[in-house]
């Protein structure tokens, strides 16, 4: 009902739903052509990091430029500025060059790390307040709809037709992308764009609105936790490959189960939130619990279905854990600072994902993957629980009102 009766949103919506799908599509033709010209998994690991770091290393600008620009108007330049680069990536093909292969990539990772929160932080400004868990959600299992979609999809379309069809879906996306949000009707902020940036001032009154603002402040912690718990999803193929010895297809299976659960999570936590913000931030941290406790079942599953059941648990956690805090600091947050909110979470959650997944490494070669698993999954339940005793004590918000009020900083 809200896709039918709410164009600018359905707009919007089928904008991310192309731009995911023709970013994986790029990833998967780059992540062969790396490999296959390098020989080594560990320039393929760069690519993780060349894609993730833009939106850390530039949050001070980006979050500002998303407060302070026009966000249609950037959004649409974001789009189409990424032909270029696309393009670029297939004369880097062609050339057989890794480094202007990588070089386009980090443009594309910069434009994505300033057009990926608008979204987000325009969503409140249009659907209306009951409307917006729903509509989060929907945004929210995009991310990982497009991972199982724009990733099987581009394995095909390169197996198929080459690379060179792959990046031209991945130019095409955009360029529809672009189309989309330029038709949104309504403005996609209520706070005049003075295309000016005071970046020392903007921060200092980001940081000035996360103190006196408790349940932001609460739902940025409990989003640390769930990234900082995070790495041990890298050790999936490890249980396939050595614990339940199913090779390929099953590391497969496993990330097949985790894409599922990561689409479902936000669905699930919908339903249980309701409308009430005090339950919403009671599901949020028992949704983190639930990661925790999927991983510590799959530490001691003995075969591939049960590993399979166990991730998708996990990952119902991670999706609704992700989506609940999300949707919070939306309503939390006055529009002209709200694209600065969504920056930080972005950032954060990449920052302290990037840290846990370096963790997992040597933690692995010391205890063992199950012994890591155990860790980090006990770590996830005990910081859930901890969290959630610190917002009883300090005594949640009652009602249904659009703002959030009453907690003590966490």
């Amino acid at each position: 009902m809200s896709l039918r009766r709410n164009a600018d949103f359905r707009r919007l919506l089928c904008a991310c739903a192309f731009s995911l799908t023709g970013d994986w599509f790029a990833f998967v033709a780059l992540s062969g052509f790396v490999y296959h010209h390098t020989g080594s998994a560990g320039w393929t690991a760069l690519l993780f990091a060349i894609n993730s770091l833009p939106g850390v290393l530039l949050f001070p600008l980006i979050g500002p430029m998303t407060d302070r620009f026009d966000r249609r108007r950037l959004r649409v330049a974001c789009d189409l500025g990424a032909v270029v680069p696309v393009i670029g990536l297939l004369v880097a093909f062609h050339a057989g060059s890794v480094a202007a292969a990588l070089g386009c990539l980090a443009v594309l990772s910069v434009l994505a790390a300033v057009s990926g929160p608008i979204p987000e932080t325009a969503l409140p400004n249009l659907v209306a307040a009951r409307d917006l868990p729903l509509a989060q959600t929907l945004i929210g299992s995009l991310y990982s709809a497009g991972l199982l979609v724009g990733a099987g999809l581009g394995g095909v379309v390169t197996a198929a037709w080459g690379t060179s069809a792959t990046l031209l879906v991945d130019a095409a996306s955009f360029v529809v992308s672009a189309l989309l949000v330029a038709r949104i009707e309504r403005p996609l902020s209520s706070a005049v764009a003075t295309g000016r940036l005071r970046v020392r001032a903007d921060a200092a009154e980001l940081w000035r609105f996360l103190r006196s603002t408790p349940v932001a402040s609460a739902l940025l912690w409990l989003t640390a936790g769930l990234r900082l718990s995070y790495g041990m999803v890298g050790l999936l193929p490890l249980f396939a490959l050595d614990r339940f010895h199913t090779g390929d297809a099953g590391t497969g299976a496993l990330y097949l189960a985790q894409g599922l659960g990561a689409v479902l999570g936000p669905f699930a936590g919908r339903l249980l939130a309701g409308h009430s913000h005090r339950r919403r931030l009671y599901v949020a941290g028992a949704a983190l619990a639930v990661f925790g406790l999927g991983y510590l079942l799959l530490a001691h599953s003995t075969g591939l279905g049960q590993g399979m059941a166990a991730a998708v648990l996990g990952h119902v956690g991670v999706g609704a854990c992700a989506i609940l805090a999300l949707n919070g600091l939306q309503l939390t947050t006055p529009d002209h600072l709200r694209g600065r909110v969504m920056v930080l979470v972005f950032s954060l959650s990449a920052g302290l994902q990037g840290v846990s997944t370096l963790a997992v490494a040597p933690m692995a070669a010391t205890v063992g993957t199950t012994g890591t698993t155990l860790l980090l999954g006990a770590f996830a339940v005990a910081y859930a629980i901890g969290w959630s005793v610190v917002v009883s004590v300090t005594g949640p918000p009652r009602g249904r009102g659009r703002r959030l009020t009453g907690l003590p900083t966490c």
